[in-house]
């Protein structure tokens, strides 16, 4: 929820200083380095929650291959995205802004790296922290550098990258005085690592390709104006998923250590009901006040972007199971269920994007992602039900027990020295 209102601060504060075709060059910028960074995690975040979890290899081993890998998959990542920049063109970024953004490499693939090695012990809190911190330093630093100093986008993508780099030297920080760590490419562990993860890397790719190549297709299609009213409208939107996206994240830690497959899949469907019923509760209340709302917080001048949010909202429906369930799934050591999905509805949201931006601008890109979206769903729905053997229309067979288990999670919260039940 804190990262929530961070986020959230950041859209309102960044969409009103920068203007539409502004915050549309910011938006277009970053993009580029969220989807290497996508490729070039290489699975490591999972495959370590995994072998973490599974208690097969030794720890200080396996955090000092994830390390070595680190600064190899972070030296490609930034070579790839300057070469991704040269391909779909630079206009509006200066060498400065085109720098930092590729900074921010590095600095995000260490932390989602540390992310793994905590969640792997079930040390959620800590996990948590990497997320929860860097979008507090942002914030802190954007407001300073945008609002106050007037520094505009380079404002902007300095605050991202200070913020990244600070959390980033917290997390090598807590893993050195944690573990034994020796850097060498001789490690067995690294091959090893690099082979389970790169099918989590491809599942991985794909699904930010789906959520994030119609901001790039806008670009190359569209004019930045587009990109920005569209961007406004699904970063608010997506701001919905923080709450399966949490869930998913604790399924996957519980699912990497958990004996009894049954218990999980029960579990597991049981907090896909109850995220389902907020997101249509809250994707609700969206589509009834954006009108009002977006007008007053971010601006006439993205009155349009209250269509997309609209819009969108039954994609991001859709997409909270995938949320819920890929946890499960990620943490038991199938990336492939995910890349099964999302592959063919890529290729459709590609199509659909080329056929509908020239005509509709950001409206044609948000019904693009709709239709991406609930395929990729349906299919990864019926996945997970070969995969762990529940039927889909157990899966979402409500019950008392559903509520319940609300009530037991508030309970054992404000009893937190009671672990009877985990």
């Amino acid at each position: 929820m804190f990262t929530l209102l961070t986020n959230f601060g950041l859209v309102i504060l960044l969409s009103r200083l920068l203007g539409t075709d502004g915050y549309g060059l910011y938006t277009a910028l970053i993009v580029v380095p969220t989807l290497v960074v996508s490729f070039f995690q290489m699975g490591i975040r999972p495959t370590t929650v995994f072998l973490i979890g599974s208690g097969r290899e030794d720890e200080n081993n396996l955090v000092s291959a994830m390390l070595t890998i680190l600064i190899f998959t972070s030296a490609l990542g930034v070579i790839f995205s300057a070469a991704a920049y040269a391909l779909i063109g630079t206009k509006g970024y200066t060498p400065a802004l085109l720098a930092m953004a590729l900074t921010t490499i590095p600095m995000r693939l260490t932390t989602i790296y540390a992310g793994g090695v905590f969640l792997g012990k079930e040390e959620i809190p800590k996990a948590n922290m990497m997320n929860w911190l860097t979008g507090l330093f942002t914030l802190l630093l954007a407001v300073a550098m945008v609002y106050f100093l007037k520094l505009g986008i380079f404002g902007a993508v300095a605050s991202l990258l200070m913020g990244n780099t600070v959390v980033a030297l917290l997390a090598i920080s807590m893993l050195l005085r944690r573990f034994k760590t020796r850097l060498s490419v001789k490690n067995p562990l690294i091959l090893k690592m690099l082979g389970t993860g790169v099918v989590y890397a491809l599942s991985f790719l794909t699904i930010q390709f789906n959520y994030r190549i119609d901001v790039v297709l806008l670009k190359v299609l569209s004019v930045p104006r587009e990109v920005g009213i569209y961007s406004l409208g699904v970063s608010v939107a997506e701001m919905l998923w923080q709450i399966p996206l949490a869930i998913g994240v604790v399924v996957m830690s519980r699912s990497a250590n958990a004996t009894d497959k049954n218990m999980l899949n029960q579990s597991t469907a049981r907090l896909l009901r109850i995220s389902l019923i907020a997101g249509i509760i809250i994707s609700a209340a969206i589509v009834l006040f954006s009108p009002l709302l977006v007008p007053l917080i971010f601006g006439t001048e993205y009155l349009p972007s209250v269509r997309v949010m609209q819009t969108i909202m039954p994609g991001i429906i859709m997409i909270i199971a995938f949320r819920v369930l890929s946890g499960q799934l990620a943490g038991a050591g199938r990336p492939d269920a995910a890349l099964k999905a999302f592959a063919p509805a890529l290729l459709v949201n590609v199509v659909l994007n080329y056929l509908w931006i020239p005509g509709y601008g950001a409206n044609g890109a948000v019904m693009a992602t709709n239709v991406s979206y609930t395929l990729a769903s349906v299919i990864y729905l019926f996945v997970f039900s070969r995969i762990s053997g529940m039927p889909v229309k157990e899966i979402f067979r409500f019950g008392k027990e559903d509520w319940s288990f609300v009530k037991r999670f508030i309970d054992r919260k404000k009893k937190p020295e009671s672990r009877i039940e985990r």
